[in-house]
């Protein structure tokens, strides 16, 4: 008989709002994200800082990409500042907290801190401070920690009121060197558990932020390789899950001209070779071969007559084009919203409510909500007999209302 998982587990994108409720408690509540690696809890938690400086009128200050200066600068005077700091909690030794300081000419004992912490610990002082891969930290490391979880303060130094303390981290069994928290610890924060995002939360993300459009397409016709990890893989071996598919995108966009064809006498062509280093070679092959496949597509030709995406959906060996051309045509649109009008007459060409539903809710991704709107009621760019049959068709699916 299997073991049934009884853990409640929130998707990632709930982490937002939680960060958001505990920066709201006075004091401020510290927390705990639990989860498979590349659940994306870093990249939430940070952008939700930013989201918090802008309401709040502050500068958002990532203490990571700045230097020294700037650094000391923010310290002395952090008011209109929001500091968001993540630092790995395995990196920070007993000596990178505080130091005693043998040269105080005091007959008692005083310490030097981190430049980190003394910008946190000035009463100005606004954001979060984020300690990631907190549990593959060893436990004598992890006991300098409970002041900071239970007292809000470092050493003999308090943490401004203004500082939200957060950790992160994976359960025992997804990666190497976990090791557990002591339960007062843990009964000192809130603890989240974190699933990793299903292939429709990470597609809307993914294309939000500009995802390469082959990654878009082949990850729609094959969902389970957004997210599948091995535990028992040899070390070093990449594995498919949202931060690899965004590095393989990063080097996509950052190499535009690389062929999906190998040359002759190797195995693998430039995109399989970029592809076995992010997600590993199972679904590196896979996805050679998909975009071997996208290449042929004639986009002008489709966007002049949408009606053509018919000859692809029907044909069962073809289907997975479909998903091609739609990620061609969204990332069309980001650069030229008058593909809007082909766009939505190839919706209703398809027969299958999904794909159509993909296309137009992809569309709305891009653009924004408010954008998409506008959009929708410019009569030139989409006009109103293009416009109702798909808001007739794809409301349920896609949207309540584009236009107002």
């Amino acid at each position: 008989m299997s073991e049934v998982d009884t853990m409640v587990r929130f998707s990632p994108l709930r982490i937002p709002r939680i960060v958001r409720w505990h920066w709201n408690s006075s004091p401020k509540v510290s927390l705990n994200l639990i989860g498979p690696p590349s659940t994306v809890k870093s990249t939430f938690a940070a952008l939700e800082s930013a989201r918090i400086a802008k309401e709040e009128g502050d500068k958002w200050f990532d203490w990571n990409r700045h230097a020294e200066a700037e650094k000391m600068a923010v310290t002395e005077n952090p008011e209109g500042y929001h500091i968001f700091a993540d630092i790995r909690a395995l990196e920070t030794d007993l000596g990178e907290q505080r130091l005693q300081d043998m040269m105080n000419g005091k007959d008692y004992i005083t310490y030097k801190y981190a430049l980190l912490f003394k910008a946190m610990s000035h009463p100005k002082a606004k954001g979060v401070l984020f300690f990631d891969e907190f549990n593959l930290a060893p436990n004598m490391l992890k006991q300098q920690f409970f002041k900071v979880v239970n007292d809000h303060s470092i050493g003999d130094i308090p943490i401004s009121d203004g500082v939200l303390c957060m950790m992160a981290g994976n359960e025992a069994e997804q990666s190497r060197g976990v090791t557990e928290d002591p339960v007062p610890l843990v009964l000192r924060r809130g603890n989240y558990f974190i699933r990793p995002l299903n292939d429709q939360e990470f597609l809307d993300w993914f294309i939000a932020e500009g995802g390469h459009e082959y990654i878009v397409g082949y990850l729609k016709f094959k969902p389970d390789d957004v997210f599948r990890l091995e535990y028992d893989l040899p070390e070093s071996v990449s594995q498919p899950c949202p931060r690899m598919w965004s590095f393989l995108s990063n080097l996509l966009k950052s190499n535009p001209h690389l062929s999906p064809h190998p040359e002759e006498g190797e195995a693998w062509s430039a995109v399989g070779m970029l592809a076995v280093g992010c997600i590993g070679p199972a679904s590196a092959r896979q996805f050679e071969a998909y975009v071997q496949s996208a290449q042929k597509v004639d986009l002008d030709a489709l966007l002049r007559n949408p009606a053509l995406i018919k000859q692809y959906e029907d044909n069962q060996r073809e289907l997975s084009l479909v998903y091609a051309v739609i990620a061609s045509v969204v990332e069309r649109f980001r650069r030229d919203h008058k593909v809007i009008k082909p766009a939505f007459e190839m919706a209703m060409h398809l027969k299958r409510d999904s794909l159509g539903a993909f296309l137009l809710r992809s569309l709305k991704q891009v653009a924004g909500e408010d954008e998409f709107k506008k959009i929708g009621a410019d009569d030139k760019m989409l006009p109103v007999e293009t416009l109702r049959p798909a808001l007739d068709r794809y409301a349920k699916f896609v949207f309540k209302s584009v236009v107002s």
